[in-house]
């Protein structure tokens, strides 16, 4: 799913789907944000942030004001319709980093085979690994190779408490930043759509 159009990324561009993504979820977690928390959130420069909220505003997804950066309806209808969602996860067993990154994807079970692809995305978006996890008949597997529920209960549960269904898709995502964890994650799901 591409949510920046490609004509808007030229090679000075710092920023990528993953970024916006991150941005309507962090307006979503907190109701508005300021450009400052955005860089800090982000992993990006304040120049960076600034053309991202622009493209954004032009597509009228965001508005801005002296009180911060926050949704338009349009805006908040576009967030609530793409179908994932960042959510705390950690396992040493499953990922490599300080920072861990969970991410459930709706539907898209049928298009895992090994998670071999979904590691590579995670890796060329600077994370050090990825771990994918589909629920099929209502266990939660390891893509081929292992039963979570009888293998890890206790990460099984972790998973569960996200509200994963049956054809959806878990990724825990590892880097030694917070910022790369997440978007890493998040190109991984969209990706997948």
């Amino acid at each position: 799913m591409d949510i920046i159009p490609k004509s808007k990324i030229g090679p000075m561009t710092r920023y990528n789907d993953a970024h916006a993504y991150l941005v309507m979820d962090c307006i979503h977690n907190r109701g508005s944000t300021s450009r400052k928390d955005l860089v800090e959130v982000l992993g990006i420069g304040e120049g960076s942030v600034r053309t991202l909220i622009n493209v954004m505003k032009s597509w009228e997804v965001v508005e801005t004001s002296q009180t911060g950066i926050r949704f338009t309806k349009f805006g908040e209808y576009v967030y609530k319709n793409i179908p994932i969602m960042l959510v705390d996860a950690y396992s040493d067993k499953y990922a490599v980093g300080e920072y861990q990154q969970g991410m459930l994807v709706r539907g898209v079970a049928d298009k895992v085979t090994n998670g071999m692809a979904q590691r590579d995305i995670g890796v060329r978006n600077g994370s050090e690994g990825a771990s994918v996890f589909i629920m099929k008949d209502g266990k939660i597997i390891l893509p081929k190779v292992v039963d979570i529920d009888e293998d890890d209960p206790a990460f099984a549960g972790q998973i569960r408490s996200t509200g994963i269904e049956n054809g959806d898709v878990f990724l825990l995502v590892g880097s030694n930043d917070p910022s790369t964890s997440r978007v890493a994650a998040i190109s991984i799901a969209l990706e997948m759509l």
